[in-house]
C-alpha cells in the first residue's frame, strides 16, 4: 500500500487543527476546574454556561481533533458532514446518559446543536478545507 506524502499546506492545516482542538480541550478542563465551582458556590446565574460549556465547545473540538488526528488524507471526508456527525455523536451520548442517569438534559441537547450551528457559520465565513483539501 503506498504511504501519501503530505503537502507542507497538509501539514500546516493538521497542526492548526490540532492546536484549536487542544486548545478547546485545555479551556474545557480549566472551566470544569475554576470556572464550574466557582458558580456552583457563588450561586452565578450564568445561563447554565457552567453546566453546558462542554457542549458548547464539543463541536468545534471533534472537528478539529479529527480533521487533525483521526483521519486518513485520502478520504473527502468534509467539515460539514464532520459537524453533522459530530452533532449526533453529541446528541447520542446525551441519550446514553440520559438513560443511564433517568434525566434528559436538554440544555446540554440544545447546546449541541448551537454548537454545530456556530461552528458551520464559522466554516463558512472562513471558508476552512478538510484536510484533502490543502493541496499544493
Amino acid at each position: 500500500m503506498k504511504e501519501q506524502i503530505l503537502s507542507d499546506k497538509q501539514r500546516r492545516a493538521k497542526r492548526i487543527y490540532g492546536t484549536v482542538g487542544i486548545a478547546l480541550t485545555v479551556l474545557c478542563f480549566i472551566l470544569s476546574y475554576f470556572y464550574r465551582p466557582y458558580a456552583y458556590s457563588h450561586h452565578l446565574n450564568d445561563f447554565h454556561l457552567a453546566d453546558s460549556y462542554t457542549s458548547i465547545f464539543g463541536v468545534p473540538i471533534i472537528v478539529c481533533l479529527t480533521q487533525a488526528f483521526f483521519r486518513k488524507e485520502s478520504e473527502k471526508w468534509s467539515i460539514p458532514k464532520n459537524i453533522v456527525y459530530a452533532v449526533l455523536m453529541l446528541f447520542v451520548w446525551e441519550a446514553v446518559d440520559g438513560l443511564l442517569a433517568k434525566r434528559m438534559d436538554w440544555v446540554d441537547i440544545i447546546a449541541s446543536a448551537v454548537s454545530g450551528c456556530y461552528t458551520y457559520i464559522l466554516y463558512l465565513l472562513f471558508g476552512f478545507k478538510h484536510i484533502g483539501g490543502y493541496k499544493e
